[in-house]
C-alpha cells in the first residue's frame, strides 16, 4: 500500500479486511466498519456493520479529524488492530477530481490526504456526492423501509430520482445501465425557486433581499424551515414568538419540527405545511425533468422524521400541479425512505466494488 499509516501499518496479519464506509452532512458524519466479503450465499446484502459511531459535524474542523477521533474508537471498541481494504464517503458538496469543498460545512476534502491518513493508494479511496453515496443506498432498500405516498405504476426501465432535504436539499438521477444503475450527482438545489402562485411572491422577494440569490435550498431543506420562521415572525416582539428568541439557528428546525408535530402551535403547524408544500413542487419539477417513471424517493434527514405529517399534507397536489404533464406524474411512485443509514449502505457498496475480494464473490454489478 502506499502511504502506510497508523492503521494499516500496524497489522502484522490480516485475516479479515474491513470497508469504511461514511455519509457526511452538514450536521452529522456517520461512519461505519464493514466486512469486505459478505458471507457465501449474502452477495447481494449489504453486511451488518462491526462498528459503526455518528459525530456532529460541526465539532471538528475536517474530516481527517473525525475520522481519527472514529479510527481510536474503533480501535477501543472492536479491535486493537483491523486493516482496511478500501473506503468510500459520500459528501454533501459538488465532488471535482476527488476533492471537494463542502457546501454546508467550513471543508476542504480530498482523497489523497484521506488515503495518507488510512494507508491507502488514492485509488481504494473513493470521494462521491453524499447523493451519489445515497441513491445507490436506494438500490439496497427493502420494501419495508419505505413508507408509500403515491403507489404509482412503476415502469422497471425508467428512470428514478432521489430528493433529500436534510441540512441543505441534495438531488440525484438513476439512470437504467447494461451494468446496473448509473448514478448522476446534480447540484439541483441551488437551482433558482420560483413562486407557485402571487402568494408567495413575498416570500421570493424576501429571500432575494436576504441572500441575493433564491434558491429551492432556501425553502426546501433545514435551513429552508428556519427561513420561513424568520419570514413568517418578522416584526413580532420577542414575547410573541413561538418558540425561544435565544435558539440558535440551528436548531430552530428542529423546534418548530416538533411544535408542528404535536400542534403545540399554528404558525409552526403551517410553516411546515408551507415546507411540504414547496418539496412536493420541487420533487415533482426534478421528476418531471428527469422524466422518473420508474419513481421518486424522498431522503434526506427531514421527510422521514415527519412522514406522518408529510404524508395528510398537500404534497402531493403540489407534486402534479404541473399543468398538462399532471397525469404522468400522478403515476410515478413516491416513497419516503425510512433507513437513517442508506447514504452509508451507499458508500459501502460503491466501496466493495474497489475491494477484488468482494469482486470474487460478485458483490460488484
Amino acid at each position: 500500500m502506499e502511504n502506510p499509516s497508523p492503521v494499516n501499518s500496524q497489522i502484522s496479519t490480516v485475516l479479515h479486511p474491513l470497508i469504511l464506509a461514511g455519509d457526511i452532512g452538514g450536521t452529522k458524519t456517520l461512519l461505519g466498519l464493514f466486512p469486505a466479503t459478505p458471507k457465501k450465499g449474502e452477495q447481494d446484502q449489504v453486511p451488518l456493520s462491526v462498528f459503526k459511531k455518528e459525530y456532529p459535524s460541526r465539532n471538528f474542523a475536517s474530516l481527517e479529524r473525525v475520522l481519527e477521533s472514529f479510527l481510536e474508537e474503533a480501535r477501543t471498541g472492536y479491535s486493537k488492530s483491523f486493516s482496511i481494504a478500501g473506503a468510500a464517503f459520500g459528501i454533501a458538496g459538488p465532488v471535482v477530481n476527488g476533492r471537494c469543498q463542502t457546501t454546508n460545512l467550513p471543508w476542504i476534502v480530498e482523497t489523497e490526504s484521506l488515503g495518507v491518513l488510512l494507508g491507502l493508494s488514492v485509488r481504494d479511496v473513493l470521494l462521491v456526492n453524499d447523493l451519489v453515496a445515497m441513491g445507490w443506498g436506494t438500490t439496497c432498500l427493502a420494501p419495508k423501509e419505505t413508507l408509500v405516498i403515491n403507489e404509482g405504476h412503476p415502469d422497471p426501465l425508467g428512470s428514478r430520482v432521489v430528493v433529500a432535504p436534510g441540512t441543505g436539499l441534495g438531488e440525484s438521477i438513476l439512470v437504467p445501465g447494461a451494468q446496473g444503475p448509473i448514478v448522476i450527482p446534480t447540484e439541483g438545489g441551488h437551482s433558482d425557486w420560483a413562486p407557485e402562485s402571487p402568494a408567495d411572491i413575498p416570500l421570493l422577494t424576501y429571500l432575494w433581499s436576504r441572500f441575493g440569490h433564491a434558491s429551492v435550498e432556501r425553502v426546501v431543506s433545514g435551513q429552508g424551515i428556519a427561513n420561513l420562521y424568520h419570514f413568517h415572525t418578522q416584526g413580532q416582539s420577542p414575547a410573541g414568538l413561538p418558540l425561544d428568541p435565544t435558539l440558535p439557528e440551528d436548531e430552530i428546525p428542529a423546534a418548530l419540527t416538533h411544535a408542528a408535530l404535536s400542534r403545540h402551535d399554528p404558525l409552526c403547524t403551517m410553516i411546515l405545511e408551507n415546507f411540504c408544500r414547496f418539496l412536493g413542487q420541487e420533487a415533482g419539477n426534478f421528476a418531471l425533468k428527469s422524466l422518473a417513471t420508474g419513481g421518486v424517493y424522498l431522503a434526506g434527514g427531514i421527510p422521514g422524521k415527519i412522514h406522518p405529517f408529510l404524508m395528510r399534507s398537500s404534497f402531493m397536489d403540489h407534486f402534479t400541479n404541473k399543468g398538462r404533464y399532471q397525469k404522468i406524474l400522478s403515476e410515478m411512485p413516491v416513497h419516503i425512505v425510512d433507513n437513517p443509514e442508506t447514504g452509508l449502505r451507499g458508500a459501502w457498496k460503491l466501496a466493495s466494488q474497489r475491494v477484488p475480494e468482494a469482486q470474487n464473490l460478485g458483490v460488484a454489478r
